[in-house]
């Protein structure tokens, strides 16, 4: 799409999320972070760089980071809008979206339990639910509402055939 286009965009044309989703990430892993230190629960095994739980943790991030540039430079390819204030241009359906409706989402999610492991933090995985929520109420059903509305049957044939997460 090029500049003029951009510029010339409805701002009401967009889900109307709470918050762009990463923004709701760093916020839990901050607050994790926050927590781990102010009221540590020393549940897990204690951090230590090079531990099976730090290599371990690694990895997730590592999944949950790939899983989430597949899901970006699918979008870009596609040619429609990653952030959530601005107008979705189209219905993608390829690559992580075959399996997944989310997988940008999902990369989060998988990253907040990666960071919990890898740096035994509790609060970062015992936070999931509640990210899970906030995710889902405040950002998937009202794409979902909005991408529905735009796209009609285009977006309704993939709700039939591809699930919201794994």
């Amino acid at each position: 799409m090029n500049e003029k286009n951009q510029k010339n965009e409805d701002p009401n044309d967009n889900p109307g999320v709470i918050m762009p989703p990463p923004l709701i990430l760093l916020g839990f892993l901050v607050a994790g972070a926050g927590l781990e230190f102010l009221a540590p629960l020393s549940l897990l095994p204690p951090f230590r760089p090079g531990s099976p739980m730090f290599i371990g943790g690694l990895g997730i991030i590592v999944l949950a980071i790939g899983l989430a540039l597949w899901a970006i430079r699918t979008f870009s390819r596609a040619g429609t809008n990653i952030p959530t204030h601005k107008a979705a241009l189209g219905v993608v359906s390829e690559g992580p979206y075959r399996f997944t409706r989310n997988p940008m989402y999902m990369g989060m999610q998988i990253l907040l339990i990666g960071v919990g492991v890898m740096f035994s933090s509790e609060w970062h995985i015992i936070s999931w639910p509640l990210f899970f929520m906030i995710l889902k109420y405040g950002v998937v059903l009202r794409e979902e509402r909005y991408m529905e509305k735009k796209f009609g049957d285009e977006y309704r044939e993939l709700l039939e055939r591809t699930r919201r997460w794994i």
